[in-house]
C-alpha cells in the first residue's frame, strides 16, 4: 500500500495536488451549505416514553406550539381598541403561514393566560411541525415589516431558539477562529524556524475542517445532525490534521538534513510517519464509532463530525502533503526566522 503511495506522489505530485485543489473547492462549497441542514435538537432517546408521549400529542392536537409572536402596545394596553385591531391582524397573518396550524392568540379566544401582567403585551401562538417552515415564519417576522403604528411584533419560542443558536454557533466559530489560527501559526513558526514549513500544517488543519463540514452538509440533506457537531469538527480537523502534519514535516526536514535526495525522503517520511498516522486514525475513528450506537442524533452527529474530519486529516497528511513536499524540497526551509 505504501509503495504504491509513494510512487504516486513521488512520480506526479502535481496532479496530486491539482486533485486535492479540486475536492476542496468541491467541499468548500459543500460546507457553505452545512450551517441550513444542521438542527439544533437531538437530545433525546426517540425510544423512550416521554418521546412517545411526545409524538402522540403531536399526531393528536397537532403539536406543541413553537412559534409564538410577542405583540407589544406603543401606547395604552392590549385591551384598547387599536391594540385588538393589530393583534387580530397578527393573528391573521400567522396562520396564512404555511404549516401554521391551531393560531391562537390572546384576542381570539386564548385567554387571559396569554397577557402580561403589566397588560402591555399579549402572545399570539401556533404549532408548526416542519422544521423548515418553522425557520421560514421566523424569518417572515424577524425581517422588516409595516405593522400598525399601535404595536410591535417578535417572534419568539422554541422555533426560534433554534434559529438564534444556530447563527451564535456561527459566529462563535468565526470568532474561535480568528483567536486559534493567528496563535497556531505563531507556535507553529516558532517550532520549525520556518514559516514555509509551519504553513503546511496549518494548511492541512482548515482542509480537515473544510472536508469535516462538507460531510456533515452531506449527512444533514440525509438525516438529522447536530449543529453542535460542527464545534467537534473544527476543534478535531485542526488539531489532528496540524498534529499529524507535524510528523510529516518535521520527519522530511530530518531527511533531507541527512543528505537524502528529495524523492527518497519522501519515501522515508510516508513509510514512518505515514504508518504511525494510519494507525493513529484508525483508532480514533473506532473509537468515535461507539457513539453511533447511542440513540440520540445529538451524540451520533459528534461521531459523523469526528470521523469524517480523521478520515481526511489522515489522507491529507499521508497523500496531499507528501505530494507538496515533494514539489517544494528543499524549499520547506524558506523564510526562516532567525533566533528560533
Amino acid at each position: 500500500m505504501f509503495s504504491s503511495l509513494v510512487a504516486l506522489v513521488t512520480r506526479r505530485p502535481r496532479l496530486v495536488l491539482v486533485l486535492t485543489v479540486v475536492l476542496l473547492l468541491g467541499g468548500g462549497v459543500l460546507a457553505s451549505t452545512a450551517f441550513g441542514k444542521l438542527q439544533t435538537a437531538g437530545f433525546d432517546d426517540p425510544a423512550s416514553e416521554s418521546s412517545r408521549a411526545a409524538d402522540v400529542m403531536d399526531a393528536r392536537f397537532h403539536g406543541r406550539p413553537n412559534v409564538l409572536l410577542l405583540v407589544t402596545a406603543r401606547r395604552g394596553d392590549v385591551d384598547d381598541a387599536t391594540v385588538v385591531a393589530a393583534g387580530r391582524s397578527v393573528a391573521a397573518d400567522l396562520a396564512a403561514q404555511p404549516g401554521a396550524r391551531d393560531v391562537v392568540s390572546y384576542w381570539t379566544g386564548g385567554g387571559p393566560s396569554l397577557r402580561s401582567r403589566d397588560g402591555r403585551s399579549a402572545l399570539v401562538v401556533a404549532s408548526v411541525r416542519d422544521d423548515d417552515e418553522a425557520s421560514d415564519i421566523v424569518d417572515h417576522y424577524e425581517s422588516p415589516k409595516r405593522w400598525p403604528d399601535s404595536v410591535t411584533v417578535q417572534p419568539g419560542g422554541r422555533a426560534t431558539v433554534g434559529e438564534d443558536i444556530g447563527h451564535q454557533v456561527s459566529a462563535d466559530l468565526a470568532v474561535a477562529e480568528s483567536i486559534a489560527i493567528p496563535i497556531t501559526l505563531v507556535l507553529l513558526v516558532m517550532a520549525f524556524a520556518g514559516v514555509v514549513a509551519a504553513l503546511l500544517p496549518l494548511g492541512i488543519g482548515l482542509l480537515g475542517i473544510v472536508g469535516g463540514f462538507a460531510t456533515l452538509s452531506v449527512i444533514g440533506g440525509l438525516t438529522d445532525v447536530s449543529i453542535f457537531a460542527v464545534n467537534l469538527a473544527t476543534a478535531m480537523g485542526l488539531g489532528l490534521g496540524i498534529d499529524y502534519s507535524l510528523l510529516m514535516v518535521s520527519r522530511f526536514r530530518e531527511e533531507l538534513a541527512a543528505g537524502r535526495e528529495r524523492a527518497d525522503a519522501v519515501a522515508v517520511t510516508v513509510h514512518a510517519a505515514g504508518r504511525t498516522i494510519l494507525f493513529s486514525g484508525a483508532t480514533v475513528i473506532v473509537a468515535l464509532a461507539v457513539m453511533l450506537l447511542f440513540p440520540p442524533y445529538f451524540l451520533k452527529s459528534m461521531a459523523y463530525a469526528g470521523i469524517a474530519v480523521t478520515l481526511v486529516a489522515v489522507v491529507a497528511a499521508i497523500v496531499s502533503l507528501p505530494a507538496l513536499l515533494m514539489v517544494l524540497g528543499e524549499r520547506v526551509n524558506s523564510w526562516r526566522v532567525g533566533g528560533l
